[in-house]
């Protein structure tokens, strides 16, 4: 049996040095043991197996060594995601996101609401069923997807429906009672609006001790994790605004997180799990107990039981979890209080070192991605100018000038009362062919032309006795095609009277060849 440690102790030594990446595991077993493993852990961790009394770990860890730890952040609007790595073999992640609702709770109308959902499924071990993630959620309230209720029912396998409950309680416990969030500090408007936060642990791969890693990835989630910022109501002086204020709803609306910077969390400590296996006489003989630290998945299926103690970094305790298993002594339970409390202490180091390098990268690509928008807009301006000018510098035609000359005078409303020519269609100029840019169309100048000659001719009829000057008209003479044009000649005729003149005079225009032979 020594042999035998020896060289497992040297072959994990070599794996933790060389490996980079999980091992995959055979769970056909459905994490099961044989009576000769069994023994051989239980032997190997109470120090029987060894000639000198020490504990020996498969790992080659000490007692009171835990697996290294990595963590992976990632965030963006409205979301935060870590997940978190115990050497080759545990493997979980957490996400954080927020929605605004009205407050649950009608005796309290400034509290907000934070929601836990535990899934281990068949990811985490392949001994492991598809269910539905145990959550705190009420009977019959509304989650993604449609789902309800606690979960965790049916033909689900009791280890994996133990696991998952045990996870989900130490959440509760560790982050709501130990006081760790504010649940005001998550209102919006008093009795209108508060935050409830949906806090979905996944358990990726099961390799032991997965309560920590999953504990350690929710919290790392949330302080990671920006509450982006709320806009309420709208101008005070609209009608409606103020009546929507007097029935007490407002118009809320969330600003996206790069255009205005998010706030973090309110949460007052940051508290954190260690677990140990605890190995006991199973002859009774000694009371003997040996506690190691950070049990990976066969040591955990070997041992009489688990024992979880939870401090932040001030070293102040906020939970413990013993589900029994074997009898503990009050001085075996204060040492390993002590060694939990020294190790969650370490573990809130790392990770506030963690957080503040992922806080980094995530101002640095936010500031990209401003950098981006802005480039963008600039471009898209720049586009815009550059169009403007280019319509600028083009040479301007005789339609542009004839279309603007069109639109002046029909926008001249001093003169309305006198008849203005009508713009002709483009096609039906080219298929006449005749008309010049500018003229009026054949019929509307002879209906014009009609219509002066009949009120001139009364005026002259009227005041012909009266008349003493003379006044000289020119009269144009329009005949058929075939004939020759008559020169203009010149007459004298009596002076008409006065009569009301625009300050834009009608110019006749030239006659269509068409035209019969007409007076003006």
């Amino acid at each position: 049996l020594l042999a035998f440690s020896c060289i497992a102790i040297i072959y994990w030594q070599a794996v933790d040095k060389t490996m980079q990446y999980i091992i995959p595991r055979d769970d056909t077993s459905s994490r099961s043991l044989s009576l000769q493993e069994r023994a051989f852990l239980r032997n190997a961790a109470r120090g029987v197996s060894s000639s000198a009394g020490s504990i020996l770990r498969l790992d080659g860890r000490a007692p009171s060594e835990a697996r290294p730890i990595r963590l992976s952040f990632s965030r963006c609007h409205n979301r935060a995601e870590c997940t978190v790595q115990l050497g080759n073999g545990t493997r979980s992640a957490a996400s954080v996101r927020a929605e605004l609702v009205p407050p649950p709770n009608a005796d309290r109308p400034n509290d907000g609401q934070v929601k836990f959902g535990v899934e281990v499924g068949p990811m985490g071990c392949m001994g492991y069923e598809n269910t539905v993630p145990i959550s705190n959620y009420a009977v019959g309230e509304s989650v993604d997807g449609g789902q309800a209720g606690s979960g965790g029912g049916g033909d689900v396998p009791y280890v994996q429906r133990l696991m998952a409950n045990r996870i989900l309680r130490l959440l509760e416990r560790t982050l709501l009672i130990g006081g760790s969030i504010d649940a005001e500090a998550l209102c919006v408007q008093s009795g209108v609006w508060v935050w409830r936060l949906h806090v979905d642990v996944s358990l990726l791969d099961d390799g032991g001790n997965a309560m920590d890693a999953c504990v350690l990835a929710a919290v790392a989630a949330l302080r990671h994790y920006r509450l982006p910022e709320v806009s309420i109501g709208g101008d005070g002086d609209d009608v409606e605004t103020s009546e929507a204020v007097s029935s007490g709803y407002q118009e809320t609306n969330i600003i996206h997180s790069d255009d205005r910077e998010p706030t973090p969390l309110p949460l007052h400590h940051t508290p954190l799990t260690a677990t140990f296996a605890l190995f006991a006489d199973e002859t009774g003989t000694t009371t003997a107990v040996s506690a190691l630290l950070d049990p990976y998945d066969r040591e955990e299926l070997a041992c009489d039981g688990l024992l979880t103690w939870s401090f932040n970094k001030y070293g102040e305790m906020c939970c413990v979890d013993f589900p029994g298993g074997c009898e503990l002594r009050p001085r075996q339970l204060t040492a390993s209080s002590n060694l939990g409390k020294r190790r969650c202490i370490e573990i809130c180091e790392l990770l506030e070192t963690a957080l503040e390098e992922a806080e980094r990268k995530a101002q640095e690509d936010r500031m990209d991605r401003l950098k981006q928008m802005n480039a963008m807009r600039q471009k898209v301006a720049g586009n815009d100018a550059n169009t403007a000018a280019i319509s600028a510098n083009m040479p301007v035609t005789d339609e542009d000038e004839e279309d603007e000359k069109y639109r002046l005078r029909a926008l001249d409303y001093s003169s309305g009362h006198i008849a203005a020519p009508v713009k002709e269609d483009k096609e039906k100029k080219g298929s006449h062919g005749k008309n010049v840019k500018g003229e009026t169309s054949s019929l509307f100048h002879a209906i014009l032309r009609s219509a002066q000659s009949t009120s001139l001719q009364k005026a002259i009829e009227e005041d012909e006795p009266a008349a003493a000057e003379k006044k000289s008209t020119v009269e144009i003479v329009a005949h058929k095609v075939k004939q020759p044009v008559a020169a203009i000649t010149k007459k004298t005729e009596p002076t008409k009277p006065k009569v009301r003149k625009s300050s834009k005079p009608v110019q006749p225009a030239p006659m269509d060849d068409s035209d019969e032979e007409e007076v003006v």
